[in-house]
């Protein structure tokens, strides 16, 4: 806040009519750019950390350090990409009669 109102006040000097802005020296611009190559730095430190956190917590990334959910992870990636759409359809249609029988089942329980 205080470096917004101080900003504020430079740049109504500057606007002023008793004052002639006659530009930046070579100093002041290689300045900003190192202050704002800095900031861009910090701002990507920030955002990978926080990637890296969030990568830990996730149970089915493959990063997750070596835990168990880690490798579960790993084996999640490894079957979602090695699989085709005919392999889903399979998966999906076996899934699906598995489901039925065993709801089926239970069905013939309540009809006694």
């Amino acid at each position: 806040m205080k470096e917004l109102k101080a900003k504020e006040k430079a740049v109504k000097e500057i606007v002023s009519t008793g004052t002639n802005f006659s530009g930046y020296t070579i100093e002041e611009i290689r300045f900003q750019r190192a202050l704002t190559a800095m900031e861009a730095d910090f701002c990507k430190a920030k955002f990978l950390k926080n990637l890296s956190n969030l990568q830990k917590v996730n149970p089915l990334s493959p990063t997750s350090h070596g835990t168990f959910t880690g490798k579960a992870g790993s084996v999640v990636m490894k079957l979602l990409n090695g699989l085709n759409y005919i392999d889903y359809a399979l998966l999906g249609l076996s899934l699906f009669n598995g489901t039925r029988k065993v709801l089926s089942f239970f069905k013939r329980g309540k009809r006694k």
